[in-house]
């Protein structure tokens, strides 16, 4: 296949759902995506399966473009904004025009165009608007001179003031004039408006409260701490789920755990009907994705949803003599494989996968280090471990910024790296997590 070229706007880089379906389509297809310059952060969700590659210099470009058109891929050029606004953009294209490489521009949402929409400005009559890189944007209407009658200034630090003077700063990031009355300011009036939050935690969970936060008007870095990869070997799982109708109990403690299980047997073209197991889980979570297999668990804590809840759930059952398969990670506590030996149950832990640490990115840690982050979301004790570790030097700097905690053992890890739990939900849950944090800010 001939080598094609696309070009693409990002709009503002904060929300991938931000970007266009003939965006998405092209980034699933091609074989390279050039990120240039500031046009997608490292901690930005990435959810294709193209890997990137980051063009600090607008120069180098065409050097890239020429080196894969070579090979014949299919190649995504992503810019900030839209490819209007990059001054490369002519060069560009001209290059892949004469060389018939061309593919198609996709025009992306233009930073300015999202603050109005997002504060509730109307744009249907005269209006005025300047951006703080002096792009500006004059929308009039009629034959009569555009008198305003009101003026609003966006200040660095997240608030409107209206009229002319800024009580904060002296150089505002937008400054609008119309002749409409007040505007929504819609976002503004969200209990998290302008705060900025740090989320260590990836995948489907972590896309789902970043958007909650974001409609409650908060900014949200993404940058998960860990990854889950396969186990070392799959023939230890592969032979313990041959035996599969040997367990009476089958106990999952995380939502990977289950996924992991569900897949292998897929993964082994094996009868689910041969598992004739009882199932307990950790959490309501854990039991949602348990049900999605079209199975339903018999035991989960009331309330605690940790090992040392399980264990309790498990108190009234005798175990003594009951074979009990406990799916896992690598990191995995060994408090409830204890208290079930104890009690006399032949427990096979079985690992399928593996929790793997993974550093912070250098625009995370700058954030950090400028003190730009007002919470930090802990999701788990090993991420907990894993940020500490990685970044040492950050210790200091944790210490003073607000922790929300999603339970007592991770609570437990913070306390132990003298990290002041802010705040601790009774449910160990994300959404949890984002009702403490409201309650947090509103009484600030």
């Amino acid at each position: 296949m001939a080598s094609r070229i696309y070009f693409i706007g990002t709009g503002p880089s904060t929300r991938v759902e931000w970007l266009t379906k003939e965006a998405w389509d092209i980034l699933e297809r091609v074989q390279h995506a050039l990120i240039v310059e500031n046009a997608w952060p490292p901690y930005l969700l990435w959810p294709w399966a193209v890997e990137k590659e980051y063009v600090a210099a607008a120069s180098d470009v065409l050097a890239r473009m020429k080196f894969w058109a070579a090979q014949e891929d299919q190649i995504a050029v992503l810019v900030a904004q839209s490819p209007a606004h990059h001054v490369q953009m002519a060069t560009w294209v001209q290059w892949a025009q004469e060389q018939r490489v061309m593919g198609t521009i996709v025009p992306g949402l233009w930073n300015m165009t999202v603050m109005l929409d997002m504060n509730g400005f109307c744009v249907a009559s005269p209006f005025e608007a300047e951006y703080h890189d002096g792009v500006r944007l004059r929308l009039r209407g009629g034959e009569h001179p555009f008198v305003p009658r009101e003026t609003w200034t966006f200040g660095p630090r997240g608030h409107w003031t209206h009229g002319d003077d800024m009580m904060e700063e002296s150089s505002p990031v937008l400054k609008i004039s119309t002749d409409l009355p007040e505007p929504h300011l819609w976002l503004s009036n969200q209990p998290l408006y302008g705060r900025t939050f740090l989320l260590l935690h990836g995948g489907a969970t972590a896309r789902k409260a970043s958007t909650r936060l974001q409609e409650l008007g908060a900014n949200v870095y993404v940058a998960p701490v860990s990854q889950i990869v396969d186990p070392p070997s799959w023939t230890i799982v592969d032979q313990t789920l041959s035996h599969i109708e040997r367990y009476d109990w089958v106990i999952f403690t995380s939502q990977e755990a289950v996924t992991r299980f569900f897949q292998s047997l897929k993964r082994l073209n094996m009868d689910i009907r041969r598992l004739r197991a009882h199932i307990a889980v950790v959490g309501p979570q854990t039991e949602a994705l348990v049900k999605d297999y079209g199975l339903y668990p018999v035991l989960m804590p009331e309330n605690e949803y940790s090992q040392e809840g399980l264990a309790r759930a498990f108190s009234p059952y005798s175990l003594l003599g009951a074979n009990i398969l406990l799916p896992q990670g690598n990191l995995n506590r060994t408090y409830l494989q204890d208290y079930l030996a104890q009690q006399g149950a032949l427990v096979s832990p079985l690992q399928c996968y593996q929790n793997v640490a993974v550093p912070l990115s250098p625009s995370v840690v700058e954030l950090l280090e400028r003190h730009k982050i007002d919470a930090i979301f802990y999701t788990a004790s090993s991420s907990v471990d894993h940020l500490v570790n990685q970044h040492p030097h950050l210790q200091d700097i944790l210490r003073k910024i607000p922790a929300i905690s999603i339970g007592r053992l991770t609570s437990r890890t913070l306390t132990h790296y003298g990290i002041p739990v802010t705040r601790e939900p009774i449910r160990s849950s994300l959404d949890a997590m984002i009702d403490e944090v409201i309650d947090y800010f509103m009484k600030e």
